[in-house]
């Protein structure tokens, strides 16, 4: 029996023991696990040093395990902001390259995820490595103006990518009401800083993002973009041709299983 197989046993083990627990007991022991096991962090050791991730299932694991593998690209991106930035990582899920960029110290970070339960482990992520007065985390998304959208997600999945784009009939427990506001809107309204540094992993609602801030990212502070996109699908042809109107030309591309992480730079 392999090592996996004999964990996975222990665990079936384990969960059959709690589940014969008086109800009071099982809620105390419950609690406890969970309490213990969030508080045991993963840590994963970076080339600008370590971070501690908190772990709720395989998929939040799994993004803590790939930080310097999944996408080699954005590492390297993120490595070369210059000094005293502002980077704004939309899409932030659970919070792997906003952490990575504040380890920098020298830039300030703006997170945004509309899914609680990715926004809880964003937060704690950021509370377990002392982040806090390098990031702002934000429970909100981000589209073409100010509205109420609906996730589809599951507070049971952590870790997992959600979408405002229903793909089918779902319950409504499966549904989370989210606040979204354009980019023009946090800037202008909200007094955030304007991003030098734009991270957009929101495959679904890229073409809002980029409408609601055709104010803001042609200001000369907004130095490039990090999107993750298939570059010959035609709406990855038509964010492309969007973003020369607005002034950015592509310096950048890392292709992985049928998407591209392109880099778009301010074309002066």
């Amino acid at each position: 029996m392999t090592p996996p197989e004999i964990l996975l046993k222990e665990e079936r083990r384990l969960l059959r023991l709690v589940r014969r627990l008086p109800p009071e007991a099982r809620a105390k022991v419950q609690g406890g696990i969970s309490r213990a096991l969030i508080g045991e962090p993963f840590r994963i050791d970076t080339p600008r040093g370590p971070l501690s991730f908190a772990v709720l299932g395989e998929t939040s694991g799994f993004r803590a395990r790939g930080l310097l593998t999944k996408q080699q690209a954005t590492i390297a991106w993120i490595d070369a902001f210059r000094p005293d930035s502002v980077f704004w990582d939309i899409g932030a899920n659970v919070g792997s390259y906003t952490l990575y960029a504040a380890l920098r110290r020298d830039i300030s970070v703006v997170a945004f995820e509309p899914a609680a339960v990715n926004f809880f482990l964003l937060a704690a992520n950021c509370e377990l490595n002392a982040f806090g007065e390098h990031v702002d985390c934000l429970q909100i998304g981000v589209g073409s103006g100010k509205s109420l959208g609906r996730l589809e997600v599951s507070q049971f999945e952590p870790g997992a990518s959600f979408s405002f784009r229903v793909k089918g009939k779902q319950p409504l427990s499966s549904r989370q009401a989210a606040l979204i506001l354009s980019m023009d809107q946090l800037v202008e309204e909200y007094g955030l800083p304007c991003p030098n540094y734009i991270k957009i992993d929101v495959p679904a609602l890229t073409d809002d993002i980029i409408e609601g801030g055709t104010r803001t990212l042609p200001r000369s502070q907004v130095r490039e973009l990090h999107i993750e996109t298939s570059e010959t699908s035609k709406g990855g042809q038509r964010l492309v041709a969007r973003l020369a109107e607005l002034g950015f030309g592509i310096t950048g591309r890392h292709v992985r299983r049928g998407t591209t992480d392109l880099t778009f730079t301010k074309q002066v």
